[in-house]
């Protein structure tokens, strides 16, 4: 399949044009969130989240989380999208109403495997030395995005069941009270009680104690 014909084939995926909408252009990052949230919705039979039925764990914050936000319905708002950030292509889903988890995790590195290779390596070198412009940089990041659509899930990441996964406490509800310098109204669970007996934020908090 050349280039233009996964470009056609893309256009034509309603709920992948619901990601690119909503994260604002289509990149590998997105796309690599776009795979792993449909395989879990596939394997864990999940829908997109109306609370916090399903958890994501992400091991990064990149692109990818928000094709988590739109599809299964994770959002750092109700605290069910938890960013670990070490760094890693790695992702944890998590469904509360049956128990079971699925960890997602890259291991192998990315060679592209489109149709036009040779266009593809050079705008990677381009990149690599910093001398791509920006719509050489654009144009590898689709070709890239394209190529992730394409390819079989198993060739990206590994699945692993998660056997008998810890799942992260539901978001807590706390009232919220005036910090004593500041005055900002601030979750009760989350003001800090100095020595001089006062409860301030943790920013009001951190200046008086340097």
């Amino acid at each position: 399949m050349d280039d233009k014909e996964a470009m056609r084939r893309c256009a034509e995926r309603k709920d992948l044009k619901e990601c690119v909408t909503f994260h604002g252009h289509l990149c590998p990052g997105l796309v690599y969130g776009y795979r792993v949230a449909l395989e879990a919705m596939t394997r864990l039979g999940l829908s997109r989240a109306e609370d916090e039925e399903t958890v994501v764990i992400s091991d990064n914050d990149s692109c990818a989380v928000d094709a988590f936000q739109v599809l299964l319905g994770t959002t750092a708002g109700k605290g069910n999208l938890i960013l670990r950030d070490c760094g890693k292509n790695a992702y944890t889903v998590l469904d509360r109403k049956t128990g079971r988890g699925l960890r997602f995790v890259r291991r192998v590195a990315y060679r592209y495997h489109g149709g036009s290779p040779d266009e593809y390596n050079l705008l990677e070198g381009k990149m690599s030395q910093g001398t791509a412009t920006p719509e050489e940089l654009r144009k590898q990041k689709k070709m890239k995005a394209f190529d992730l659509l394409q390819r079989p899930f198993a060739d990206l990441y590994d699945t692993e069941e998660v056997d008998t996964p810890e799942m992260p406490p539901p978001a807590t509800l706390s009232p919220s009270l005036p910090c004593e310098d500041c005055g900002a109204m601030t979750m009760a669970s989350r003001l800090i009680l100095s020595s001089d007996g006062k409860r301030r934020c943790r920013d009001c908090a951190r200046r008086g104690a340097a």
